[in-house]
């Protein structure tokens, strides 16, 4: 398959096989979905890491239909994964929803054994009691929404429920994705920008691009290279939120070794 693509930088993500995150819908069409899919896609051209994209919607969504476009090779699949499993253009793994793929850990747990980079698709479902262990466990969290008004009074009850949930440092671990649907801004970010950037990992602006608003099956090979650039964006965010684990877990250390 040919993975040739314009794209500019490689993510400054350490330990990319070691990544998982949820993307998570600040309201309906916000899309979660394209996001999971340019996550997944960004992170497989820019590390050449092995990375699944995951439906992790209530019910099975579409991220099947719109990333895979060849059978997965039976030697990589998994069989509690049945026949839900595809490879994008990009060369990433799509997982789709269906029975015990719904199960968010289990399936975060089995691409683990096989070391790949797990980034799920939850749709609006941030607040379902099957990705408590997940966010406990310190995956990464993008809040996806559309840059219109409603969308974003959303979003700031999604975050308010994460704090009152899990606590301030959540945070620390959420990304904000603006994806912008149309060519034109209909909103002025910039307050938006100023109020949240202080507290959370990062506040990335995704453009508009015309291939992901066509319906149908995405081809990385045609999308924007500042789409690329933006999602790059997200995963140097997932870095940083590694490296501050990673630092974080040392001190505990040190302090035990002193104590």
């Amino acid at each position: 398959m040919n993975n040739v693509v314009a794209f500019r930088r490689s993510p400054k993500i350490e330990q990319p096989e070691h990544l998982s995150a949820i993307v998570v819908a600040g309201s309906g069409g916000a899309a979660a979905t394209t996001t999971c899919l340019g996550l997944a896609t960004a992170l497989r051209l820019g590390t050449d890491a092995q990375v699944a994209a995951i439906d992790g919607t209530v019910g099975g969504g579409n991220l099947l239909d719109r990333a895979g476009v060849e059978p997965i090779d039976p030697a990589r699949a998994i069989r509690q994964l049945g026949s839900h499993m595809a490879v994008s253009s990009a060369g990433a793994v799509v997982v789709g929803g269906h029975g015990e793929s719904s199960d968010s850990v289990l399936v975060d747990s089995l691409l683990a054994d096989r070391h790949l980079a797990r980034i799920h698709d939850v749709g609006t479902a941030v607040r379902s009691p099957r990705l408590t262990p997940l966010i406990e466990a310190g995956a990464a969290i993008v809040v996806a929404v559309p840059p219109r008004a409603e969308p974003l009074a959303r979003m700031r009850g999604a975050l308010d429920w994460l704090v009152r949930t899990y606590g301030r440092d959540v945070l620390s671990h959420t990304v904000v994705a603006i994806s912008h649907q149309l060519p034109q801004r209909v909103v002025d970010l910039t307050p938006i920008r100023d109020a949240l950037s202080p507290l959370v990992a990062a506040f990335v602006e995704v453009p508009f691009d015309a291939n992901l608003a066509r319906p149908g099956t995405v081809d990385h090979r045609r999308l924007s290279v500042e789409s690329i650039d933006a999602w790059t964006d997200v995963l140097d965010a997932f870095g940083r939120i590694e490296a501050g684990d990673r630092d974080t877990d040392g001190q505990h250390a040190g302090a035990g070794e002193l104590a």
